[in-house]
C-alpha cells in the first residue's frame, strides 16, 4: 500500500530578467538548482536579446521556462512580465548578476506557510566586492521608515506571496531606484517578517553592464517620485526628511526643477 506522504509544497516561482549575459544567467541559475526546498520553477524573461535566449543555453535540475519580451523593457515591466507568466503561490526575483543561498526558499517558504497572515518575507543580503570580500551584511527589520533609510531588503532576498503581489506590482513608471519604491509600498501597505539569515548574495563588481548603474535624469525623476510617493512616511522622521530633501534639492538644481528646488529647500530646515 502506498503511503499518503501529504499535499505538495506551494510552488515557488523564480522569476530572473536577462540580457546577454548567459554566464551569469547560468550562476544565478545554478545558486537556484542548489535550493534546498524542491517544488521550484524558473521563469527566465529574455528582455528581447539580440539572439533570442534557448533552451540550449541553459539548463537546469528545476522546471525552467523562457519567455521573452516584445521590445527591451526597463527592469520593473521584465519583472511584471515574468510574475504574470509564472505559476508559483510564492514568487521570488533574482537578477541575472547575483544569486541565492541554499536555504533562501526553505526558510522563506516555511516561514509563509507557518503563518497565513504574513504578505511576504524576506531575509539578509551579503554584498560582495570585486574581490569577492564582503562589503557588509544589510538587514534589518519590516520597518518603512528604517527601510526608506538605509535600503537593506534587496528583491533577491525577497519571497511574497502572488495574491500580495498582485496589488502591489512593480511601478513601470520607475526606471531607477523601483526597488525602493516597490519595497516601500510592500512594507506600508502589507504584512511581513524578516529572518535574519543570509539568503541572497549581491555581487557589488562594479561592471559596465550591471543593473544599476547610475543615470542622473533618471535619478532626478524617479527620486522625485518616491519623496511624493512617501511623502507622509518622510515627513514623519526628520533625519530622512533631511536625506530625501537634500539629494532631491541637488538633483532638482542640476536639471532646472525650480518648483521642486523650492519645495526640497524649504523642507531641509
Amino acid at each position: 500500500m502506498q503511503q499518503d506522504t501529504g499535499p505538495a509544497e506551494p510552488l515557488v516561482s523564480v522569476i530572473i530578467p536577462t540580457r546577454h549575459r548567459l554566464a551569469l544567467l547560468r550562476r544565478a541559475i545554478a545558486s537556484v538548482d542548489a535550493q534546498t526546498y524542491q517544488n521550484i520553477e524558473i521563469i527566465v524573461v529574455d528582455n528581447f536579446a539580440e539572439a533570442p535566449l534557448t533552451r540550449e543555453d541553459v539548463a537546469s535540475n528545476r522546471p525552467l521556462s523562457i519567455v521573452r519580451t516584445d521590445s527591451m523593457s526597463p527592469l520593473p515591466v521584465t519583472r511584471n512580465f515574468g510574475a504574470a507568466r509564472s505559476n508559483g503561490a510564492f514568487l521570488c526575483f533574482l537578477d541575472d548578476d547575483d544569486a541565492y543561498t541554499p536555504a533562501k526558499a526553505r526558510e522563506e517558504a516555511d516561514a509563509l506557510i507557518a503563518d497565513p497572515s504574513l504578505d511576504f518575507v524576506f531575509g539578509d543580503t551579503e554584498q560582495i566586492g570585486v574581490h569577492g570580500e564582503t562589503l557588509v551584511v544589510s538587514s534589518g527589520p519590516s520597518d518603512i521608515t528604517r527601510y526608506l533609510r538605509w535600503r537593506y531588503i534587496t528583491m533577491n532576498a525577497l519571497m511574497i506571496r502572488r495574491e500580495s503581489f498582485e496589488r502591489v506590482k512593480f511601478n513601470p513608471e520607475m526606471t531607477t531606484y523601483e526597488d525602493v519604491e516597490f519595497m516601500g509600498r510592500v512594507l506600508r501597505d502589507h504584512t511581513g517578517f524578516h529572518i535574519p539569515h543570509v539568503h541572497a548574495v549581491y555581487n557589488r563588481d562594479n561592471r559596465p553592464d550591471q543593473m544599476t548603474r547610475r543615470n542622473w535624469r533618471r535619478a532626478h525623476e524617479n527620486w522625485r517620485r518616491l519623496c511624493h510617493r512617501f511623502d507622509k512616511e518622510i515627513m514623519a522622521e526628520a533625519s530622512l526628511r533631511r536625506f530625501y530633501h537634500r539629494k532631491m534639492l541637488v538633483l532638482a538644481m542640476m536639471f532646472g526643477d525650480v518648483r521642486q528646488a523650492a519645495i526640497s529647500a524649504a523642507r531641509i530646515f
